[in-house]
């Protein structure tokens, strides 16, 4: 990713609707999986850290990411335990976590092997525990949005979950995000296809950056109801799939 998308991450990834919304949906699913007992958690690519704070009431949690850059804004949350590491070649032991969280990282340009990646985090895991993905969805999203931030691939969750299924894992909820927004994001990606500098990495930026307070908040509104659908039904479309899976 570069660099300045990290800086824009760390201003708006606490109140940015987009992330809140994620990150309440990602912890539902940590809070039902958490029994008293402290979790062992990796997050691997933890980014500017926002994750990991909020993963911390529920267990030992453990940040990796390739950035320097990111961790240094992790460190500056405060948070201790990241670590610098390539999810190519680094050893994340056996049996070793209850739950992985991967959000919005495999997709990313630098993964050369998404399915060697994904055996890594099955082995890692102790029986029975917990990965949650999040992942662009969708090829023909592609946008100024996907240069700015290195996509290599969108996916669709019937491709993600038969690559989970290679590697081991049983799916046991696979879904989109922002199906309500779909529209409206899609034909507004659609549309930054065509800029004149739309192909220039060094002329772009990604759709990260702070809304006005109203649009934010009816937003996450929105997001928040769909959160709570999400519970009990697997939306059809949206621009992001996620995924909850197990190592039986």
């Amino acid at each position: 990713m570069n660099d300045i998308e990290y800086q824009s991450m760390f201003a708006v990834e606490d109140m940015h609707w987009w992330y809140v919304s994620l990150h309440e949906l990602i912890i539902s699913y940590v809070a039902a999986e958490y029994r008293g007992k402290p979790l062992e958690i990796l997050d691997a690519g933890c980014g500017t850290g926002r994750l990991c704070q909020l993963l911390g009431p529920y267990g030992n949690v453990t940040g990796i990411d390739a950035s320097e850059l990111a961790l240094g804004f992790s460190r500056q949350r405060g948070l201790k335990n990241v670590y610098h590491a390539d999810l190519n070649d680094v050893d994340l032991g056996d049996s070793r976590y209850d739950l992985i969280t991967s959000i919005d990282v495999i997709y990313h340009k630098a993964v050369t092997d998404e399915g060697r990646v994904l055996a890594k985090f099955f082995s890692a895991l102790k029986p029975g525990g917990m990965l949650i993905l999040n992942l662009p969805a969708f090829e023909f999203l592609r946008s100024t949005h996907d240069i700015a931030v290195q996509t290599r691939r969108r996916y669709t969750r019937y491709e993600l979950a038969a690559l989970l299924a290679r590697a081991g894992f049983v799916v046991e909820k696979s879904s989109y995000r922002i199906a309500f927004l779909f529209p409206l994001i899609a034909l507004y990606r659609l549309c930054r296809k065509v800029l004149p500098h739309a192909r220039n990495p060094e002329h772009v930026s990604s759709d990260v950056y702070p809304p006005s307070p109203l649009l934010n908040t009816t937003l996450l509104a929105v997001s928040r109801i769909e959160n709570v659908l999400q519970q009990k039904i697997s939306l059809p479309f949206g621009t992001s799939v996620f995924l909850v899976a197990r190592r039986s």
